[in-house]
């Protein structure tokens, strides 16, 4: 029943009353007069009221989960294929032997130049062996250059051999070299020089037997000796023999931590006409450990040293830590390092720096040099790789060269106590498997401090060069190189004052190209630029040259 409803049954529930009262009271006027009269009291009105409606409450729920498996049933009508063709069953044949190209261990370079150059060069092979190798190898070249006396020659010959046992590898070799200069740094607008008194020879025999176990032994650790004796002289009587001896040995105690130790023994006896003998000695230990993570490398270490020279005997402990950290896997490292050594200045180390070094050798010492570092390394994608550092470096006891007093065609050296510099070395490389390769590095030396010389003597402070190979059609080889070197400084003979050396720059270019698989061209062309700088003084180089011939392997 709704509230509309109950209104109206109301309202007829009172009309009704009314007309109830009104008969009432026609009823009581007519029998007013026979009837006696009453009073009617009213105790209360009517009042309707509505009924409370009824509210319905309602609770939300979820319905329940189903969890039976509805069972599905399909049917696929089977496909009858009928091919044509059949295959033929597989038999297997007997593998034919495997054979290798036969390797072109031999080799004849011949050619000449401008300059009066001949050049010969030439190796032999022993080939394909599953115990032992060897091989022979010749070299000889030789030029006139412009200048009176601006000669040279060179002659180098090797043989080398290897023999395999079960695990273990030996290795000798026998060398002979002979190296020809003349001093030609003189005056030439005076009298003519003999040619003769200006020669000098250099002879060296090289002997040398090393030995390594192989991968896989049972010892459990790596181990390479070698043992070297060198005999050098010259054509003043002057001779020098040298015995070298080291002794590595590397040991993995955990997964990722080794041991290391090296003994070397650098003994050298050095002698001129019938003057007392020389000694000079270097003996070191080089214990150290390498803790080696995917990503972090550190080899910490010392090197005790022991130095005997003329009237000085010393001993150093040298520190030798060596980091590289993983910036970024392979792209970025951190490489950083304090290191020191000791620089041997035998008469042959000596020569190998100048060849015109003619000088005293009774109160020469050993340099020991000593470099903090850091710098970054690292590849760019897969064809990209550099290398930078960052150094600061300083050398004892190093000998410099200068122009001797009495004679300024041969140079002697003078001591400097400590020098120190600041190096910045960066190299860029970029390789495209054997097609294409190039790079560049230079190194540039601030020489900020000497103690017992003005100068850094005959010392560049910048060296550079830019260099790339070319494999055109798998048969032309072309090379470049453009190189640059920084003037250094001389003192004069009359040692008042002093200058310094131009500065150069020049530029190489060579070619091969196989003709056949045994015959090829050669060309090569020398500071094509033509310039005669002069890297030590009163010495100019040759300037440009062109050598070229033919190339037979076999």
């Amino acid at each position: 029943m709704n509230i509309q409803n109950i209104y109206h049954k109301g309202f007829f529930l009172l009309a009704a009353m009314g007309l109830s009262a009104a008969a009432v009271q026609q009823a009581t006027a007519q029998a007013k007069d026979s009837l006696k009269q009453e009073t009617i009291d009213i105790i209360s009105t009517y009042q309707p009221r509505l009924r409370d409606a009824a509210k319905l409450n309602l609770t939300a729920s979820l319905p329940g989960v189903d969890t039976t498996r509805p069972s599905l049933k399909y049917e696929v009508p089977s496909l009858n294929l009928s091919f044509g063709y059949q295959a033929a069953p597989l038999k297997p044949l007997a593998l034919g032997k495997d054979s290798l190209d036969l390797l072109q261990n031999n080799f004849v370079k011949l050619g000449y130049g401008n300059l009066s150059t001949p050049y010969v060069q030439a190796g032999f092979g022993s080939g394909r062996h599953e115990n032992y190798n060897y091989g022979l190898f010749v070299n000889y070249t030789s030029s006139k250059g412009k200048i009176e006396n601006q000669d040279y020659s060179t002659l180098n010959t090797l043989a080398a051999g290897s023999y395999l046992l079960n695990k273990f590898q030996l290795n000798g070799s026998l060398a002979y070299d002979r190296n020809t200069v003349h001093y030609y740094g003189y005056d030439h607008n005076l009298a003519p020089v003999e040619k003769s008194s200006i020669a000098q020879h250099f002879n060296q025999i090289t002997a040398t037997a090393s030995g390594r176990n192989l991968p896989g032994n049972d010892w459990a650790f790596s181990f390479q000796p070698k043992v070297k004796f060198i005999y050098f002289n010259d054509n003043y009587k002057r001779n020098e023999s040298s015995f070298q001896l080291n002794v590595p040995i590397r040991k993995q105690i955990f997964e990722n931590i080794f041991l290391k130790a090296e003994g070397v023994f650098d003994l050298s006896t050095f002698k001129e006409d019938n003057k007392p003998s020389i000694s000079n000695n270097v003996v070191a230990i080089h214990p150290a450990v390498d803790i080696v993570y995917p990503g972090f490398v550190l080899h910490a270490g010392v090197n005790p040293t022991w130095s005997n020279t003329p009237g000085i005997s010393k001993f150093y402990l040298l520190p030798d830590i060596v980091n590289e950290t993983h910036l970024i896997r392979k792209k970025l490292i951190l490489s950083s390092g304090w290191i020191s050594y000791i620089e041997k200045n035998s008469y042959r180390n000596l020569i190998n720096r100048n060849p015109y070094f003619l000088g005293a050798m009774d109160n020469m010492q050993n340099t020991r040099v000593e470099e903090k570092y850091t710098g970054i390394k690292g590849t760019l994608g897969s064809h990209f790789n550099y290398n930078t550092k960052f150094a600061s470096v300083t050398w004892y006891n190093l000998p410099l060269f200068v122009n001797d007093t009495l004679n300024s065609s041969r140079f002697i050296t003078l001591n400097e106590a400590e020098m120190r510099a600041f190096q910045l070395h960066a190299e860029v490389g970029y390789i495209q498997e054997e097609k294409f390769q190039a790079r560049v590095a230079f190194d540039w030396f601030n020489y900020n401090k000497q103690e017992s010389q003005i100068k850094p003597w005959a010392l560049p402070a910048f060296q550079g060069n830019l260099s790339a190979t070319y494999l055109l059609m798998k048969k032309l080889h072309l090379n470049a190189e453009l190189f640059a070197m920084s003037g250094a400084y001389y003192m004069n003979p009359n040692k008042v004052d002093f200058g310094k050396t131009k500065g150069a720059w020049d530029m190489n270019l060579g070619a091969s190209f196989d003709i056949t698989k045994n015959f090829g061209l050669w060309l090569n062309a020398n500071n094509i630029f033509n310039s005669q700088y002069q890297r030590y003084y009163l010495y100019p180089s040759y300037g440009f040259n062109i050598v070229g011939g033919l190339l037979f392997k076999f």
